[in-house]
């Protein structure tokens, strides 16, 4: 069931265009708190009319009290009340279930309070229901009925009568474990079933009616199946007057006491069991905390070393590369500047048998030589002048001649050479 909530209307423009489109909000029924309460309410009112009717007709129609019909009346009841309004509420029907849920913060305090004030108008307005339908006479009157649906302990136990005959009772104390134990299991599975928010789980409405009907089977017999305050309350209220064996009333703090120190202690249990786990993942998450920076340290040490060892690559590399265009270069150099060619085959055979060739990027001169080579280029000027051959510019006494000359030759070597010294190549 669901509720659409408009916005106001469409609004138009001048030019009749739509401005704006109407927005529409689905609104869903556990989003109201009235509605909430009134689920709880109509939920608690059937549970306990379906349990005070059958619990009353059945015991005393099929002549001999029995276990099972409650058992199976009790978990079914809840069962299918939980799954028609759980996704509504929650599915709580107990002021126990509720005042667990408020200790874990699934409900607010205000909206838990109004659930309890609901659980126990329904659960009053069954109780009406069922004394109202039960059918009195002298021989049967309305505590007959009554004695197998209300809640008692001792004289008040539906088996009173059959333990009286021996002598024995089912005292307070062994009532107070009997519930403890049956609140327990469903308070744990009602709260258990139920999400952070308040709602109930897929499986609220199974593993709820299972512990109703768990709990009934432990608590009948003695105290005939409380586990509920307000199914307690409701029924106690109207049979206070009908002459029991023992005041319903007398006996209620009971019903009211167990169920909520069973529910204080199912939360206290669900609330340090939460912060054991959040210290055990803080813990966990700190541990990861501590152990993040050695491990960034050490990556980056790993990242330095790798730097490092790409540098010194890179360094080689680079000086491998030099080096290479430095052979390159001196290749290239090697090329430009060729070794000088001979003039004749006279020179060449001159220049091997007495000077080894010059070297192509420097030559050592001997000083003495020069003035030898100074005498030599005057008397070839001289001779050159005299056959009215061209004139050959002298070499500078004072500078270093051309890398590309003809070997040298001593002063010796010209006076007893046959033949006449060659014209040389003027610089420039």
């Amino acid at each position: 069931m669901t509720m659409e909530a408009s916005a106001e209307p469409v609004l138009e423009q001048a030019d009749g265009q739509v401005a704006a489109k109407p927005v529409r909000r689905r609104i869903r029924p556990r989003d109201v708190r009235w509605i909430r309460a009134a689920a709880e309410l109509v939920g608690t009112f059937l549970i306990c009319a379906v349990i005070y009717l059958s619990y009353s007709f059945g015991q005393l129609v099929m002549g001999q009290p029995s276990v099972v019909l409650p058992v199976l009346g009790t978990a079914l009841t809840y069962l299918v009340v939980t799954a028609m309004l759980g996704g509504v509420s929650g599915g709580h029907f107990n002021p126990a279930v509720t005042v667990a849920a408020m200790f874990t913060s699934q409900i607010g305090i205000v909206d838990g309070l109004i659930y309890i004030v609901a659980q126990v108008i329904g659960a009053i307005g069954a109780g009406a229901i069922a004394v109202t339908l039960i059918p009195v006479s002298k021989s049967v009157p309305q505590r007959t009925w009554l004695m197998f649906s209300v809640n008692g302990f001792a004289g008040g136990s539906p088996a009173a009568a059959t333990l009286g005959q021996q002598h024995i009772a089912f005292g307070a104390p062994m009532a107070i474990v009997v519930e403890l134990i049956g609140c327990m299991i469903v308070v744990a599975a009602a709260i258990t079933t139920l999400r952070s928010d308040g709602r109930a789980r897929r499986n609220h409405a199974l593993y709820t009616g299972l512990a109703y009907g768990v709990g009934v089977l432990v608590t009948y017999p003695i105290t005939c199946s409380g586990l509920n305050p307000a199914r307690s309350t409701g029924i106690a209220i109207f049979a206070q007057s009908k002459h029991m064996a023992v005041s319903p009333i007398s006996q209620l703090w009971l019903f009211w006491i167990c169920p909520l120190l069973a529910a204080s202690l199912v939360a206290l249990v669900i609330i340090v069991t939460s912060i054991i786990t959040d210290n055990m993942a803080m813990h966990a998450m700190g541990i990861a905390t501590d152990a993040q920076p050695v491990a960034q340290a050490q990556t980056h040490a790993d990242a330095f070393a790798a730097t490092g060892v790409q540098a010194q690559t890179g360094a080689e590399a680079q000086a491998d590369a030099f080096a290479a265009a430095g052979a390159q270069t001196q290749d290239q150099s090697a090329q430009a500047n060729p070794a000088p060619v001979q003039n004749t085959a006279a020179d060449a055979a001159d220049a091997a048998d007495t000077v080894a060739p010059a070297d192509t990027t420097a030559q050592a001169v001997d000083v003495s030589a020069l003035s030898d080579i100074d005498t030599e280029q005057d008397a070839d000027a001289g001779k050159q002048a005299d056959g009215g051959q061209d004139e050959v510019a002298p070499v500078d006494a004072g500078t270093i001649p051309d890398l590309q000359v003809e070997p040298l030759h001593t002063a010796s070597e010209n006076e007893e050479g046959d033949e006449e010294p060659k014209d040389k190549p003027t610089e420039g």
